[in-house]
C-alpha cells in the first residue's frame, strides 16, 4: 500500500487540476471523445474478451463509459472508481441525459449499482461506482481484463506508475488515454509561448511535497517500463484541436488558458509581467474567434 504522503501529493495533484470540477470535466468530455484514437477500438475488433470486466481509474462522473458506449464497445461489467464523491453521484444524472432518445436505459439499482440496458435486449451491461483513492486500490486490479485511466498520467508519481504496472498480472490490457505530452502549439504565435509552455511544463513535475509528478514526460518513461517488462505498447496522437469560431468553444479554450495561467501565476519562479501580457493577447484571440491551439496528447494501450 502506498504512503500516506504519497496520496496526499495524488489528492493535491488531483484538486489542483480538477479546480473547474464538474463545469470543466462535463466541458472537456466532447474534446477527449472526438480527440480519443482507434487504439481501444482496434483491441475491441482483435479480442472482446478483454471487455467483459474493466475498471476505470479517476472515472470522474463516467466520461469513459459513454465513449465506451458511443463506439459500441460492450462490456459485462464496469467499475468508475474516484476519489471525489460529488463527481460519482453525478453519473447517474449525466449518464441519463446522455442516453436519452436512445434506445438504451439506465437503470438505479442502488446509490453504487446501475444497469444499462438496450430496449428489448435480455444481456445488460452491469456498473459499479467505488468511491476510493487509486493510489489505495492496487490489490484489485488484478481482478480486471482491462484498466483504464483518463487524463491523469502526468500528475501521477512514477513510483506509482511502476507499482501500478507490477501489480498487473499476464494478459490484461492497460488504456491510458489524453496523456499530456508537453507539447502546446498555437495557430498565431506570440513572443512568450516558449517560454510559457516551458514553465507550465517544469510545474506540472515540480515537488507538491511529498515528491515529484512526472509531467510531460509520462509517455517516455511509461514506454520504457513497458518494454522493460516485455509489454507490448502502442502509442497514439490523440491531442486537442481547439478553436474559438463559437462560444462554447470560446468558453473551452478560456478554461484551458486558466489550467496554465493558473498555476503559473502562483510560481515564484514564473515572470508575471510576461505572464500576464501573455494571457491578455491570448485572451484577446480567443474572443476575437481567431485563436486555434493544438494541445499534444497520446493514447496509450499495453498489453502485459
Amino acid at each position: 500500500m502506498a504512503g500516506r504522503g504519497q496520496l496526499e501529493i495524488l489528492k493535491r495533484c488531483y484538486m489542483e487540476k480538477d479546480r473547474f470540477s464538474l463545469s470543466w470535466i462535463k466541458m472537456r468530455e466532447n474534446y477527449d471523445i472526438k480527440s480519443r484514437s482507434d487504439l481501444l477500438q482496434n483491441q475491441y475488433k482483435k479480442d472482446k474478451s478483454f471487455f467483459k470486466n474493466i475498471i476505470d481509474l479517476g472515472s470522474g462522473n463516467g466520461s469513459f463509459l459513454r465513449y465506451c458506449h458511443k463506439k459500441k464497445l460492450i462490456f459485462d461489467k464496469m467499475v468508475l472508481l474516484d476519489y471525489d464523491p460529488k463527481l460519482l453521484r453525478n453519473f447517474y444524472a449525466t449518464t441519463y441525459k446522455y442516453l436519452g432518445g436512445s434506445k438504451y436505459s439506465l437503470l438505479k439499482i442502488n446509490p453504487t449499482r446501475y444497469e444499462l440496458k438496450k430496449r428489448d435486449a435480455i444481456k445488460t451491461e452491469s456498473i459499479q461506482l467505488s468511491n476510493a483513492n487509486i493510489l489505495e486500490s492496487l490489490d484489485i486490479l488484478d481482478q480486471y481484463s482491462l484498466i483504464s485511466l483518463s487524463a491523469i498520467s502526468d500528475i501521477l508519481p512514477i513510483s506509482f506508475i511502476k507499482k501500478f504496472l507490477n501489480n498487473i498480472g499476464k494478459n490484461k490490457i492497460i488504456y491510458l488515454s489524453i496523456c499530456f505530452d508537453g507539447d502546446i502549439k498555437w495557430h498565431i504565435k506570440h513572443r512568450y509561448d516558449k517560454y510559457i509552455i516551458s514553465m507550465f511544463n517544469r510545474n506540472q513535475e515540480a515537488d507538491k511535497g511529498s515528491g515529484y509528478a512526472i509531467g510531460s514526460k509520462s509517455i517516455k518513461l511509461i514506454k520504457e517500463y513497458c518494454i522493460k517488462n516485455k509489454y507490448t505498447v502502442a502509442i497514439k496522437d490523440s491531442s486537442w484541436r481547439l478553436n474559438s469560431y463559437n462560444d462554447e468553444n470560446k468558453k473551452f479554450q478560456r478554461m484551458y488558458l486558466d489550467t496554465i495561467y493558473r498555476p503559473l501565476k502562483n510560481d515564484n519562479t514564473t515572470d508575471k509581467d510576461m505572464l500576464l501580457e501573455w494571457k491578455k493577447v491570448k485572451l484577446k484571440e480567443i474572443m476575437a474567434g481567431k485563436s486555434k491551439v493544438t494541445v499534444g496528447h497520446k493514447d496509450i494501450l499495453i498489453e502485459t
